[in-house]
């Protein structure tokens, strides 16, 4: 991390629209920003609802933004980033859901967050992105960038599918398995985490491949290199198997096609309070070190 040197005069927001308190929070902070001279940007979705402030789209960003606020989950974030790509416009992630691991300031400490932004005071963590590409005979179906992972999965039919692996051109193995997922460290703590994946930490240049539910036991996660080249190719009459990008778009697949990742040239770059580091994150939102509640009854137990 590093220190932001931001200076704040052009800021988007982007909201989860259906978060019941969205737009109050909105119409605050465009109000807060205007009374500070900083021009304000409002993505569409959620511009009806706030006063005056530009509106905007995730496909058509505004030019020269110094900040993106996002007010929501962490697939509200992973939206905006998509559609930053290459343009590093630093995100500051505001929690308005149960659970978010890139979205880790609490509603409460926005204001707080935003002035330590202005006295310079905030840090700014890059993030590693993978490139992915779905091919198909030697031809490019898809190319996405993600933040937090690929995945191949089946779809509504329980069959087991077969992904063949290979790194840097060198075979690993036929995983047979519901699914695999493709992680970079910031993706660590989603979907690889709840199939049984290491958490890495975010400054780790790595890419993790994940099994879900594995046919056979002795697969398990593997870590290599981020600049490693990583093939996956689908094996077999599977019926229907998808490729998901950051839970955000899929495509289905076809028998003999081949999903490549490698580390992307362009990072995310996330903006945090001053004093909170990645440990802080996971203590909160994993409750470690926390006593499980014990269940107390008036009622004798029954003989």
């Amino acid at each position: 991390m590093k220190p932001n040197g931001l200076k704040l005069e052009r800021v988007g927001i982007v909201a989860k629209v259906h978060a019941k308190e969205a737009a109050s929070v909105v119409r605050t902070l465009v109000k807060w920003f205007g009374e500070r001279g900083i021009e304000t940007f409002v993505e569409g979705s959620i511009a009806k609802k706030a006063r005056g402030s530009e509106s905007f789209t995730l496909d058509e960003l505004p030019r020269d933004l110094s900040l993106m606020l996002v007010l929501g989950g962490d697939g509200t974030l992973l939206s905006a980033a998509r559609a930053i790509g290459s343009k590093q416009i630093p995100i500051l992630g505001v929690n308005l859901g149960s659970l978010g691991f890139l979205t880790d300031v609490a509603l409460k400490d926005v204001y707080e967050t935003l002035e330590s932004i202005l006295r310079g005071e905030a840090t700014i963590d890059s993030r590693m992105m993978l490139r992915v590409e779905l091919l198909r005979k030697d031809e490019t179906v898809a190319s996405e960038i993600v933040l937090n992972d690929v995945v191949i999965t089946k779809g509504a039919i329980a069959r087991i599918i077969e992904v063949g692996v290979e790194i840097d051109q060198q075979f690993v193995a036929l995983i047979r398995a519901d699914g695999l997922i493709a992680s970079t460290p910031t993706g660590s703590t989603a979907y690889s985490l709840a199939a049984g994946g290491p958490i890495l930490h975010p400054n780790l240049d790595a890419i993790i491949l994940t099994p879900i539910c594995p046919h056979t036991l002795t697969y398990r996660p593997v870590v290599v290199a981020g600049g490693a080249k990583v093939e996956l190719t689908l094996r077999g009459d599977s019926g229907e198997v998808y490729v998901t990008f950051d839970g955000q778009t899929s495509q289905r697949m076809q028998s003999g096609d081949l999903v490549r990742v490698r580390q992307s040239r362009h990072q995310v770059k996330l903006v945090s309070p001053p004093g909170k580091n990645y440990f802080q994150v996971l203590r909160h939102k994993l409750r470690w070190a926390e006593r499980p509640r014990s269940r107390r009854t008036t009622t004798p137990p029954k003989p």
